[in-house]
């Protein structure tokens, strides 16, 4: 089946499920949903009986944010700019520029790419919960301050996560954080970390080669075919696809034509320059440069047709409410609903949600993991940790390693775990949908998504060592082919984990 086939089967079934979306009078924010527990902390299953908790390890995404870059709010102010200077804004559209200069000004002034006040409470509440979860481990019984690793990606954010985390901890928790080999080392700066606190390897493998490091040089091959994917005919391909969905088009149009006149929508879908050399200077040239202080290559976004006008205003919708403080700061919400319906909200989340999907999730059931297998060395450091922990070996005693990232790692570890809304790839002739589909980037990957994994031991000789997954604090199963504990629904012994799982902790 070539690839326009595909998109004719795939929107008859793509045309039908949206009918859901008009009926919904929720918002959607894709990846850049604000957390909420999932589960309530009274509701967690008992561990059987005569097992206790004897360790804890998470991998956080870093919690809500600004825009990452000057893009979203730069490119749309550039667009509004225009229907402006041509006298083409409806009454409504008239109200977009000056909100769109407010989004700029929080974002200037909190730092683009760094946490929120939403961003900030996220991960303190998280570990609040946690520290209240696994009272009897974190309360040490002796008195003495128990060790906490604590890793990060490096950048800001996951360096600010980290913080209010263990900021937040500090108040029920009496941990060492001081300069003791491998335990906490209290961060002086809330985006700055101890340079030996700093993984990249695990935490930002989606753009470190680990050729780099002795370490991790077995995992060369997966980022590599990673790295080449990403560039492949296959996935631009599908990308195509996606953007030529009818219901994009209808949609961004309806979306646009609230803002614009329809003259002007016409110019966006057919004058717009396709040359992403144009001058940016011209009255058909929108793009911006997102390049940052610490990357080598330029990284320019553009709009180029009505499609990325409306995509470019989503994104910047879809920050408002982890930014909400901030806006209130300014003098009231932004209201950027007036420009958005929940119908229109719930296509472009699915967009999103797609793209995001195939590039760093499940992806295309032909691709051999290979969005995926660069998550195989933190999948491999968490059983190493557990198995350490069971057999009396951690090197420094530590009551729980505490792991804070990005989207891209909590995407591609729930992929390769093939946990719930995570265990489906795409059948090469069917494109990904909400219909077929329970993959939601809000589900997977909203701010602070995390995973945790509690270990659990018994005094009893011979006893296995138990784990229980939390995702976003829910109880939630190993994959499939991983049998529970007997007894139990939530609890698996870590050697049946370790043999269901021998696949996805092989090198390839």
């Amino acid at each position: 089946m070539n690839r326009y086939s595909l998109i004719t089967s795939a929107t008859i079934a793509l045309l039908s499920a949206s009918s859901s979306f008009a009926q919904s009078v929720e918002y959607q924010y894709s990846s850049k949903a604000i957390y909420v527990p999932k589960q309530d902390l009274n509701s967690y299953e008992a561990a059987p009986d005569g097992y206790n908790i004897a360790y804890t390890q998470l991998v956080e995404r870093h919690g809500a944010r600004a825009l990452s870059s000057p893009k979203y709010d730069i490119l749309t102010k550039q667009v509004w700019t225009l229907a402006k200077q041509r006298g083409q804004l409806t009454e409504l559209g008239e109200k977009l520029g000056p909100i769109t200069d407010q989004v700029t000004a929080a974002n200037k002034t909190l730092g683009y790419g760094l946490l929120t006040k939403i961003g900030e409470e996220e991960p303190s509440g998280i570990a609040t919960r946690m520290a209240e979860r696994l009272s009897p481990l974190m309360r040490n019984t002796s008195q003495q301050p128990v060790c906490i690793q604590v890793q990060t990606s490096g950048k800001a954010r996951a360096n600010q996560t980290a913080h209010f985390f263990m900021q937040s901890l500090a108040k029920d928790v009496n941990y060492v954080s001081d300069d003791a080999a491998q335990c906490y080392q209290a961060q002086t700066q809330a985006n700055k970390i101890d340079k030996k606190m700093v993984n990249k390897y695990e935490l930002y493998s989606h753009k470190t080669n680990p050729a780099k490091n002795a370490n991790y040089q077995e995992y060369k091959g997966n980022y590599e075919a990673y790295k080449a994917f990403k560039k492949s005919d296959k996935l631009e391909a599908v990308f195509d696809e996606l953007a030529r969905l009818p219901q994009t088009t209808l949609l961004a149009r309806e979306m646009l034509e609230r803002i614009y006149t329809k003259e002007f929508v016409d110019f966006l879908e057919y004058q717009i320059s396709d040359d992403k050399n144009c001058d940016v200077s011209a009255a058909n040239c929108f793009k911006t440069n997102t390049r940052k202080p610490d990357e080598t290559e330029d990284d320019w976004k553009y709009v180029q047709n009505e499609v990325d006008a409306a995509s470019k205003l989503y994104n910047m919708f879809i920050i408002a409410p982890g930014m909400l403080r901030e806006a209130q700061a300014q003098g009231g919400e932004w209201d950027l609903k007036q420009f958005i319906t929940p119908e229109e909200s719930a296509w472009f989340a699915y967009q999103s949600d797609a793209e995001d999907f195939y590039e760093k999730g499940p992806s295309f059931a032909d691709g051999h993991g290979v969005t995926y297998n660069i998550a195989k060395p933190l999948l491999k450091d968490m059983f190493h940790e557990m198995d350490a922990v069971a057999n009396d070996r951690q090197a420094v005693k530590h009551v729980a390693k505490l792991r804070f990232a990005h989207a891209e790692q909590i995407m591609p570890l729930a992929a390769l775990l093939h946990v719930e809304g995570s265990q489906k790839s795409a059948a090469p002739d069917e494109l990904y949908s909400q219909a077929n589909n329970a993959w939601r980037g809000g589900w997977v990957t909203p701010y602070s998504a995390n995973i945790q994994w509690d270990l659990f031991k018994s005094k009893k000789p011979n006893s296995a060592t138990l784990v229980k997954m939390l995702y976003n604090e829910k109880e939630i199963g190993f994959k499939d082919d991983c049998n529970v504990f007997p007894g139990t629904q939530y609890f698996y012994s870590l050697n049946e984990l370790e043999r269901c799982y021998r696949d996805e902790l092989s090198l390839h």
